[in-house]
């Protein structure tokens, strides 16, 4: 049996689910939702102010966000189903959270990015991939510390990069990864703990300049590639605090980008 986390529920899960597994017919949800991906929904709770549902998750993000500990928010429950024999996994309960405001004054955008570090090192120090690191999967917690989410295109550092099956967000992917999977056919190439750094350089940017990486090409997917391919990126001129414009210089160039 494979070490790595599956999407299949083991043989001897309890049914009904002992707390703090929920059965998904008893959970009354909100509308709307709270936020939406192509593959999941998070509602709140009725009755439950302090946790999201994340439906439609699968359990291998589930235990991936698990396993990151204290840099992730932290999860409380699967959700399971029983159909017709058949027990499914729905998704899971988690805490809520906001995200991370678009204006800060500049000690507290200092220290925010701080956290963004400390969470990734703290993520890779466990051999964690997140694979899709960017500052909407980042979400700041009733204490204030920041959490990551958002584990469906993670994977660990050594699993066979064969088994991985996922997508990437093309604005945040790094030039290394594209020539990657370029090279071995595949799209998108499984991501590596480069990737993470330089999506969290990208994430700083995005930090300190309220602005979307590669806004100018969000409709023209060829033009982006053909950016990244050339090793181009963010223009890190417009971060005016120098440390921070260091730290992303440094973070970037970990994903092949050419500056």
């Amino acid at each position: 049996m494979s070490q790595f986390p599956s999407n299949d529920l083991p043989a001897n899960q309890p049914w009904p689910p002992v707390p703090p597994d929920l059965d998904a017919a008893r959970i009354e949800y909100e509308m709307p939702e709270v936020s939406f991906t192509v593959n999941s929904q998070i509602y709140r709770i009725k009755g439950h102010p302090s946790q999201v549902y994340k439906a439609g998750a699968q359990l291998r993000e589930y235990h991936l966000q698990k396993a990151a500990g204290d840099c992730a928010m932290a999860v409380r429950g699967k959700v399971l189903s029983m159909a017709g024999g058949t027990l499914s996994f729905c998704g899971f309960l988690m805490d809520l959270a906001a995200p991370v405001p678009n204006t800060l004054p500049p000690p507290q955008r200092r220290d925010i990015m701080h956290q963004m570090i400390r969470a990734v090192q703290r993520l890779h120090a466990r051999r964690i991939i997140h694979g899709d690191m960017k500052l909407n999967n980042m979400l700041v917690d009733g204490q204030g510390r920041l959490r990551l989410c958002d584990f469906a295109e993670g994977r660990y550092v050594d699993e066979d990069e064969d088994e991985w099956e996922g997508i990437s967000t093309w604005h945040y992917e790094s030039p290394n990864r594209l020539r990657r999977g370029e090279m071995v056919g595949r799209d998108p190439a499984p991501p590596t703990l480069e990737d993470d750094l330089y999506g969290l350089g990208l994430s700083i940017w995005q930090l300190y300049t309220g602005k979307v990486p590669h806004e100018d090409l969000i409709l023209d997917d060829i033009g982006l590639k053909e950016r990244q391919r050339a090793g181009k990126t963010v223009n890190v001129s417009e971060v005016h605090d120098l440390e921070a414009r260091g730290i992303i210089i440094g973070l970037l160039r970990r994903g092949g980008a050419r500056i």
